[in-house]
This record gives C-alpha cells, sequence and structure tokens, in this order.
C-alpha cells in the first residue's frame, strides 16, 4: 500500500471528538503491526453524517515511514488519541 492510499484508507470516515483531534499536529496511518503506513499534517477535519474524516497533508517520504511507530496504539478503536 503507497502513502497516498494508506491515508486515503486511514483518513476516514471515523467517529472522534473533533476538538481533540484538531488539537494534534500530525496523524500516522499505521497496520495491525504497528508500522507506519503514512504521515500527514492535519488541516482539518470534514463531517459526514455523524462521523467525521481527517483532512491534511501527507508528509510524502517521512522517516517514520515503515518504521515501528513511536507511539503504540493499544486500544481496540481504529482511531486513539496520543
Amino acid at each position: 500500500m503507497s502513502e497516498g492510499e494508506a491515508w486515503e484508507a486511514g483518513r476516514g470516515v471515523w467517529k472522534f471528538n473533533a476538538d481533540r483531534v484538531l488539537s494534534q499536529d500530525e496523524v500516522q496511518i499505521i497496520n495491525t503491526e504497528g508500522i507506519v503506513l503514512a504521515v500527514a499534517r492535519i488541516t482539518g477535519i470534514s463531517k459526514c453524517g455523524s462521523r467525521y474524516a481527517l483532512l491534511g497533508e501527507v508528509l510524502w517520504g517521512d522517516g517514520r515511514v515503515g518504521h515501528v511507530t513511536g507511539s503504540p496504539h493499544l486500544s481496540r478503536n481504529p482511531v486513539t488519541y496520543i
């Protein structure tokens, strides 16, 4: 999966706390093994019914891509706050 494909698949549509998301600078899209697939700077959100999608600028070629995240995702939920 390319960075662009990972961003499109992972950026939404989710139920999340909009204020908490907007207080963050970046998002990492990771797989179930904790490998970073894409990193993006959060620029906003869009409402999709009762859910949201992230808006952002992908940080193409970020050094974290392809490596285990430094922010482990311990929740069973698809979105976590760090």
